[in-house]
């Protein structure tokens, strides 16, 4: 299909007006925009420049309903081959680009990335599947006005962290019984001084608490995790590397791992990072934002938050909801995954009215790579 000129509309998302330029290769792009979507206009005129430098990239502020600049614009360049893209934008400027060119005989699309299908508007219309380039988060982010700062997946790439992970997760009751006394500053105590050290005051474990000190201490020592030395009802430990400390004591550090590395096994994902940090512009004010896991499908994300316990409520729920929104719009999947039932009965009923899907992960890889499939590939 040969394409002079490709009409996008500058919308919040704007997936589909990169998939329609990557489709088309039009010679010329023109971006549709209102006031409100400066911003984002900017975002994608910086993807367009490093991205598409063959493109010639023109830009015009239309506000709703303003037909006559509508009609001006395709009047303009009526001597050329038109593509109008309706996927974005302002709902009443496609229904009115859609009247003015059906009576030019001009064709228009709407993609639907989410169930793969493109729609063709031209004496009549033709609904075609279509294998959509897949794009990578970081494309994803700058396309809706938000920009990637950094992610902590690497460590989901350490063989020592994933035996770890696996450890805790195959000994789940263990690890519940245990877990809070590692946030318990009387027994274990940090030194700001040196971030690679702390003291573990065994006077205040019981005898089967000290003997799996004592077990976990021996393993990570022939390991090369740590160094120690005991001194009465004191251990003073020393760790090896920079991270294994952090992966101990920051919680939920295990399930982002572990949910990052099981997603990783399922084929049908192109993409899947842990702990993204990015910046989203919020009007005058620019916010930093953290998601614990994001998957790729198809262009699609897939927004996780990782909750190793079972205090996560209606908050939690409103946290995930807006992140997912910044991120890939009502196109995301939003997904929770905790290793317990809410305590709050209303969590679960309330997660369901919002569609965000609830994973109890119980140490079973299987069946949480089943419930992800399941969840990606319901619609």
């Amino acid at each position: 299909m040969k394409i002079d000129l490709l009409i996008n509309q500058i919308d919040n998302h704007n997936e589909a007006n990169i998939l329609a330029t990557k489709k088309y290769r039009p010679r010329e792009v023109i971006l549709i925009y209102r006031k409100e979507d400066k911003e984002k206009l900017n975002s994608l005129i910086d993807y367009y420049k490093n991205n598409f430098n063959e493109v010639t990239l023109k830009d015009i502020n239309i506000e709703e309903g303003n037909m006559e600049l509508l009609e001006n614009l395709i009047k303009n360049n009526k001597d050329k081959e038109i593509l109008v893209n309706l996927t974005g934008g302002s709902r009443i400027n496609s229904l009115l680009l859609l009247n003015i060119i059906k009576e030019l005989d001009i064709k228009s699309v709407y993609l639907d990335i989410k169930n793969r299908d493109i729609y063709t508007f031209h004496r009549g219309v033709n609904i075609d599947k279509e294998d959509f380039e897949d794009m990578e988060l970081n494309t994803i982010l700058k396309a809706s006005g938000g920009e990637f700062i950094n992610d902590s997946t690497d460590f989901s790439k350490k063989e020592d962290l994933k035996l770890f992970t696996k450890s805790i997760y195959k000994n789940l009751e263990l690890w519940h019984k245990h877990k809070q006394k590692l946030y318990d500053s009387n027994i274990f105590t940090h030194d700001i001084n040196n971030p690679k050290s702390i003291k573990i005051k065994v006077g205040l474990f019981n005898k089967d608490e000290k003997k799996l000190l004592n077990q976990i201490l021996l393993k990570l020592k022939s390991m090369g995790e740590i160094q120690y030395i005991e001194d009465r009802n004191e251990i003073n430990v020393e760790f090896m590397n920079d991270y294994l400390k952090s992966f101990i004591f920051k919680s939920g550090t295990w399930l982002e791992i572990a949910t990052n590395n099981m997603i990783k096994e399922i084929k049908e994902i192109d993409e899947v990072k842990s702990g993204v940090m990015f910046l989203w512009n919020d009007k005058s004010k620019v916010v930093r934002n953290e998601v614990d896991v994001i998957a790729i499908k198809d262009s699609i994300p897939i927004c996780i938050s990782c909750k190793d316990s079972d205090k996560y409520n209606e908050d939690t729920l409103n946290e995930l909801e807006v992140y997912s929104k910044q991120i890939g719009g009502d196109n995301s999947y939003k997904v929770l995954v905790a290793t317990k039932e809410p305590i709050k009965l209303s969590v679960k009923e309330r997660a369901k009215e919002m569609n965000i899907n609830i994973i109890i992960f119980e140490g079973d890889e299987e069946k949480f790579k089943k419930t992800i499939k399941n969840i990606i590939f319901k619609n």
